[in-house]
């Protein structure tokens, strides 16, 4: 079977998923190809079978011809004029490829693309996986075009079951809904019992993930500061963070405001190694994320499975996809959103209960084994594109 996927960039360093459903699907086998429109990373993420369709020039005769007919009120718009310019490109590196499927990942992919795999025939998969169903579709523009892409692809995947039920409520097909969690390699991530590394005094609490408003690093600063008035004196909370992003210098603010400077460790960012040393030495876990103010959501969240799969309870909220991915009460707590209290209430009933964490722990893996692993996101996508074939 050969399979093209196609994303705007391969591969950013904030979608490893994707990279890793590339070449998990090469290792199984699939003839998979990218295609992209820009290559970046090449060195840290090496794969050969990448072909770049960029988008053409300002002064591409193409281009200008689109533009004139927009310009004009023939044919398009200005916003949209250089898109056919750049979809016969793409028309022919997938006339020379073949494939059987195409995958879009991200709608605005599927949207770019759709009309090129409509008119070559070739059944069209497209994954959306967070702003894309819950920000995007804010603009009427963008509703009008998933419009049509609903009717132009055969399947529609949201990575969590929150995503699958917007893309059902904006309008898409319910048989062609799918839902297929973004997984990982869960044997990358080596199962330890929290309790092992425990010296009865301190416990260490982990946050890693980008310091942007969905995220909630200021609000999770702000539980970890409520924590304190709830445990005994005997046990001292340390929370490490690790991440960058928009809202670092107001979380550093608000860390020295609290007089938190000798609580809070900040790393900054790390690379993946370091998130798999880190974890081995937290005993939980913990992300207090939110809708954003421009209706952003985190989608599924892949640091939660590779806390899990490190053995890690998890106190997280009730958003979006979280609640796929950790259990309330079995491998975790969920707290509401914007709930510091609550939060604080949970982070410090786990600090004061470290016989919960082996259970919690040992169920987290259990869980994200079955569930979340790489292996079982490939042969869900592997039957989806055999029933496209």
């Amino acid at each position: 079977m050969r399979i093209v996927q196609f994303c705007k960039s391969f591969s950013r360093s904030s979608e490893t998923f994707i990279y890793d459903t590339v070449t998990e699907l090469n290792r199984r086998g699939v003839d998979c190809h990218v295609l992209t429109m820009g290559r970046i990373n090449e060195n840290q993420r090496p794969y050969d079978k990448v072909h770049v369709a960029k988008l053409p020039g300002r002064w591409n005769a193409h281009r200008l011809w689109h533009r004139a007919l927009a310009t004009l009120g023939v044919r398009g718009s200005v916003e949209t004029h250089k898109w056919p310019a750049w979809r016969a490109r793409a028309r022919k590196h997938l006339e020379r490829i073949d494939p059987d499927v195409v995958h879009a990942q991200f709608g605005p992919a599927g949207v770019l693309i759709g009309p090129v795999t409509e008119a070559l025939d070739i059944p069209l998969a497209v994954t959306f996986h967070g702003y894309d169903i819950s920000v995007l579709p804010n603009h009427e523009k963008i509703r009008n075009r998933y419009q049509k892409l609903f009717g132009q692809a055969e399947v529609l995947v949201g990575v969590s079951n929150h995503n699958a039920s917007k893309l059902k409520a904006l309008g898409a097909p319910e048989e062609k809904v799918e839902t297929v969690h973004n997984g990982t390699r869960v044997d990358q991530f080596t199962y330890s019992n929290p309790v092992d590394r425990f010296d009865g005094h301190t416990v260490r609490v982990l946050h890693v993930g980008r310091l942007v408003e969905k995220k909630a690093p200021l609000e999770l600063v702000e539980a970890f500061h409520h924590v304190e008035d709830r445990v005994d004196e005997e046990i001292e909370l340390c929370l490490t963070i690790a991440g960058d992003g928009p809202l670092r210098e107001k979380m550093v603010q608000r860390i020295e405001a609290l007089g938190l400077g000798q609580k809070i460790n900040y790393r900054g960012a790390v690379p993946h190694t370091e998130v798999r040393r880190l974890m081995g030495r937290a005993h939980v876990y913990t992300q207090h994320c939110k809708t954003a103010s421009n209706g952003d959501e985190e989608g599924q969240g892949i640091t939660f499975i590779e806390a899990q799969a490190s053995g890690l309870p998890v106190v997280s909220t009730n958003h979006d996809g979280i609640p796929d991915v950790v259990l309330d009460g079995e491998t975790g707590y969920l707290v509401p959103e914007g709930d510091t209290e609550a939060m604080a209430d949970r982070i410090a009933h786990l600090a004061q209960h470290p016989e919960k964490w082996e259970t919690m722990g040992r169920a987290g893996r259990r869980h994200v084994e079955e569930h979340f692993d790489l292996a079982r996101q490939a042969r869900d996508l592997l039957r989806i594109y055999g029933d496209l074939h």
